[in-house]
């Protein structure tokens, strides 16, 4: 008898086994498919403009984006994008290097303009190019990685999103489990916004690996890495820039069952209540 319980023993165990061995193998495949739908920007180079030095590569433009690079320099580089009266501008690296920028102005004629710094706040201009873009969709802009939202398949917020999001197909359900994730996950760093409040961050951009990693952050990282993971998942997703009431903040927009929905991980963590949204810009 103790032989046959034994023996049935190790046939359970056994097939226990199979059971997990079965279920990794799809957790991995699932993580696998939700992390092969990740968009990324491309510079085919199909359609370029160039002057100076500088290069538009505005092949995706469609797909609510471009890609610009400068000749390489030893000084500071910053581009403008504009359509009609509204601008946005970046920094633009100096080693030569493609950078990601959105068309989150939506269709029309495009001006893209680069600046060399000739000393403190003082740029000169280097090139003016222009184009059209007819964006497929006005999501588009907020599928792709950019300055503000900067990500890869590497990223390991990325990762945990697909980890997260494994065998969910709903905009919706890959929502709830990326925003309970980060508002569970990610605190508040009151040290970093004393220094932002006082002027030591200028040029500030979140680093979405530190704050997974590190797990803290200010309201413009919350945006920025809750932005990434849904954004990586195929859920368009802005981050916001303004005022929450009399305070300057971001936050994010979610496109979720056909409308923008306004979600504000940072409040949440905090406990704040905010009467009033001020939209300035958004990426």
């Amino acid at each position: 008898m103790e032989c046959m319980l034994a023996a049935r023993s190790r046939c359970s165990w056994r097939a226990y086994s199979r059971m997990v061995a079965a279920f990794a193998a799809a957790f991995v495949f699932f993580s696998a498919y939700a992390l092969a739908a990740l968009l990324l920007p491309e510079a085919p180079g199909t359609t370029v403009y160039q002057k100076n030095g500088t290069t538009v590569d505005a092949s995706h433009s469609d797909r609510g984006y471009i890609m610009v690079k400068q000749k390489k320099t030893n000084k500071k580089l910053k581009c403008r994008v504009s359509l009609g009266g509204d601008t946005m501008t970046y920094d633009l690296n100096s080693d030569g290097g493609y950078e990601v920028y959105p068309l989150q102005l939506g269709s029309g004629k495009y001006k893209v303009q680069v600046f060399s710094q000739v000393s403190g706040s003082k740029y000169s201009p280097v090139s003016s190019l222009s184009f059209k873009a007819e964006i497929a969709d006005e999501t588009l802009p907020y599928l792709y990685p950019n300055q503000y939202v900067n990500y890869s398949k590497s990223t390991l917020a990325v990762q945990k999103a697909a980890e997260l999001c494994a065998g969910l197909d709903g905009e919706r359900e890959k929502f709830d489990v990326c925003y309970r994730y980060v508002v569970t996950h990610v605190v508040y760093d009151y040290i970093r916004a004393i220094a932002a409040g006082s002027g030591q961050l200028d040029g500030y951009l979140p680093d979405v690996d530190d704050v997974y990693t590190n797990n803290k952050g200010i309201c413009f990282d919350f945006a920025a890495i809750l932005a990434a993971m849904l954004r990586s998942q195929g859920v368009p997703t802005k981050l916001v820039i303004g005022y929450a009431d009399q305070t300057y903040h971001a936050w994010n927009e979610v496109y979720l069952d056909g409308g923008w929905q306004r979600c504000d991980p940072t409040s949440e963590v905090c406990a704040v209540t905010v009467k009033t949204y001020t939209t300035k810009r958004i990426y």
